[in-house]
């Protein structure tokens, strides 16, 4: 498939309207104004529904990533006309009910954890399920909620509501937070609790014993604030799940503006890991790193390459054969963050 005949390459070529983009002029991690332009003229090739070639800024300072010009509040919601938080409820077709549940049941046997909806193949019979150690890979987030303690929990930025249905599965007072109305319908419609609007909402919450924000800080215009906001709602020892790109990946070094991370104009900033660590720990926040795969976006960056609107399976090859290639020297050229931080001094005293 060629740049041509691509669905959706007719509306990403068109402008974002002039009235609804705004400057930034400092790091939206760390406040300098020293910066060079790192990725020019990137497009929406993640899912061809947001209009506009977008600039990525790199903070001389840190090392984040920024868009200047990007969308300013009252337009961003035009970037998520068709994304993939919208369709995935309790309507999924019957090959992806039964994915979930094969999902669910290996991570159930290989966490000691009952992740439901599952298969409740035996544990007698678990050895069945061996072969799928290298294909179904378990999730950052699933692995650190099954070894908490229960209690109060809210998603922000829940999405379509899948990890509040585990986290209610597995004992946890569960609540969501989504800005966008259509996928909290379709969160709503898994049986979930949740409710409509943005992570300011958090400020109605005191004492959390758990926040989960997957790969929602890169989504937000004031991401320091965020952080401030979810630092308020968590109690002395509470823990916040956070995850996220990675704006000192070797993979981005790689794809350059194909990397499947930017998503512009999504993504308004990425940080790079240290000064994330650096804003954490300011907010009293000790980490430390989750269990995650060093490289994860190849396929997806090797489908942006070649403009293709799906993934193949010689997508799929392409990526395997880079990350066995492209050498990973340290956790901070990983293509996310994954960090478990915890409120205070809790984890430095239990190890966790």
């Amino acid at each position: 498939m060629t740049q041509l005949d691509t669905p959706g390459q007719s509306t990403i070529d068109q402008a974002w309207p002039e009235a609804g983009i705004e400057s930034v002029e400092h790091c939206p991690y760390c406040d300098s104004a020293e910066r060079s332009i790192a990725h020019r003229d990137v497009q929406d090739w993640s899912f061809y529904c947001a209009p506009g070639k977008w600039t990525y800024w790199c903070c001389k300072q840190c090392a984040s990533l920024y868009l200047s010009p990007r969308p300013n509040r009252d337009t961003i919601g035009q970037a998520y006309g068709s994304y993939f938080t919208h369709g995935v409820g309790t309507g999924q077709p019957l090959v992806h009910q039964l994915r979930e549940r094969l999902r669910h049941e290996c991570w159930s046997h290989w966490l000691n954890a009952d992740l439901r909806p599952r298969l409740h193949i035996p544990n007698a019979l678990s050895w069945l399920l061996r072969p799928l150690k290298a294909r179904v890979a378990e999730r950052f987030e699933v692995v650190e909620l099954v070894g908490l303690p229960k209690g109060t929990l809210v998603d922000v930025g829940c999405g379509h509501g899948y990890f509040l249905g585990l986290a209610q599965g597995l004992g946890w007072r569960a609540v969501g937070l989504e800005i966008d109305p259509a996928a909290v319908r379709t969160a709503r419609s898994r049986g979930v609790d949740v409710l409509e609007g943005s992570y300011s909402r958090l400020a109605e919450f005191k004492q959390l014993d758990c926040i989960i924000c997957s790969h929602v800080l890169e989504h937000v215009h004031d991401p320091q604030d965020m952080l401030a906001t979810i630092a308020g709602a968590l109690k002395e020892g509470g823990t916040l799940i956070l995850s996220l790109p990675n704006a000192t990946s070797v993979m981005r070094q790689h794809f350059g503006n194909d990397w499947r991370l930017l998503e512009a104009p999504r993504h308004l900033s990425i940080p790079s890991m240290r000064q994330l660590e650096a804003n954490l720990s300011s907010l009293g926040f000790t980490t430390r790193q989750g269990q995650c795969s060093p490289l994860t976006a190849a396929a997806e960056s090797s489908r942006i390459r070649r403009r293709g609107a799906f993934l193949t399976r010689q997508d799929m090859a392409a990526g395997k054969m880079l990350e066995a290639r492209i050498v990973v020297s340290t956790r901070h050229d990983y293509d996310f963050v994954e960090l478990v931080c915890v409120k205070g001094t809790k984890l430095a005293a239990d190890g966790r």
